[in-house]
């Protein structure tokens, strides 16, 4: 289930302020581009008007807005990193769709779908660029974020997250054509795609002046957060939740042969002929449904659902501890402790 509330600790004004930072700084540019980026962000219909709002997943820029406030800050200091993650979020998706050929995402044509891959290559491209211009937005800022420095390290670390996502993103995407694929070679990627949750974090508290050790834990807590929610995605696209069905993305994800944590971990831990089974079905060229079919059945035979799913919690685990070596309060540590839960729990 896609995650379209508001993270605990935050309130429905710091969501609608959000929101309006974001559609301002995408709206203050005329050329049909960026129409494309605001009907990928839910905004408008293909035709350009105005449309009812399509609820999406904006827990990235939602987590830059808790992690201030944790650490002491507030919603004027920290907006514009929060509009440059979920604009940098929103760029990956972009090319993501191209990657894996998803032609729905929230329901709605995407863009390459509707407008052709070289312009969603441009959309995104643009999009990221538009996130890296958001960071510079705290110059018009007060306290701590507006510092030069500070700007300095939160671009330093966005763009260190972009490369460690696109990292992530070569990895897996060199691993398709690999029958073979291991536990760990799996959680790198994974960590690599959690990056984007842990720069969320680490702005946070670069926007509120936190010291170091509070950035260290704050990005790791981000970090494992993403990390478990990516093998969390891999875990729903294989078993859906009862009564639902694979959505475009989930399949394109599946039908393109991207491994997951529990395929890398049945293929360690079968028998000689479930690792010949399941060589024989990531050979082929193209996954149909049933090959999908047979892929569950062996992965729940070898356990591997459970050890994926015993993975995630481990991670979870692992976010929460960070958080007690902040001097953050009870009440924002518990907050941002569920926030992980729900984080990781959408899809």
């Amino acid at each position: 289930m896609l995650f379209t509330g508001i993270l605990p600790g935050l309130t429905a004004d710091d969501s609608d302020q959000f929101e309006s930072a974001l559609k301002k700084f995408v709206d203050a540019r005329e050329l049909p581009l960026y129409k494309m980026m605001a009907y990928h962000l839910g905004w408008i219909d293909q035709n350009g008007e105005p449309e009812p709002v399509v609820m999406q997943d904006r827990s990235h820029g939602h987590l830059v807005l808790a992690a201030a406030k944790a650490a002491g800050g507030d919603n004027g200091s920290s907006m514009p990193y929060a509009v440059a993650v979920e604009l940098l979020y929103n760029f990956l998706l972009v090319h993501e769709d191209v990657q894996n050929a998803n032609t729905e995402r929230n329901n709605r044509p995407t863009i390459w779908w509707s407008w052709g891959p070289a312009q969603a290559i441009n959309a995104g491209d643009g999009i990221h660029a538009m996130a890296r211009v958001s960071i510079f937005d705290q110059r018009n800022a007060s306290g701590p974020a507006s510092d030069p420095r500070s700007i300095s390290l939160a671009l330093e670390s966005l763009d260190t997250a972009t490369l460690e996502v696109c990292e992530g993103e070569y990895l897996d995407i060199s691993y398709q054509e690999r029958a073979a694929v291991s536990v760990d070679e799996i959680v790198t990627v994974a960590r690599k795609h959690g990056a984007l949750f842990g720069v969320a974090a680490r702005l946070g508290g670069i926007a509120a002046g936190a010291g170091d050790s509070v950035l260290e834990a704050l990005y790791k807590f981000g970090n494992a957060v993403g990390t478990a929610q990516s093998l969390n995605i891999d875990l729903k696209a294989l078993w859906p939740d009862p009564g639902s069905e694979r959505n475009e993305v989930q399949r394109g994800r599946l039908q393109s042969k991207k491994k997951s944590l529990a395929t890398a971990h049945a293929i360690e831990n079968g028998t000689p002929t479930t690792r010949r089974r399941l060589g024989e079905i990531f050979m082929k060229r193209v996954l149909d449904p049933a090959d999908l079919d047979e892929v569950t059945s062996i992965l729940s035979e070898t356990e591997s659902k459970t050890f994926a799913e015993e993975k995630v919690e481990g991670l979870i685990a692992e976010a929460i501890s960070e958080l007690e070596s902040t001097s953050f309060s009870a009440e924002h540590q518990s907050s941002l402790a569920e926030s992980a839960r729900l984080i990781v729990s959408s899809n």
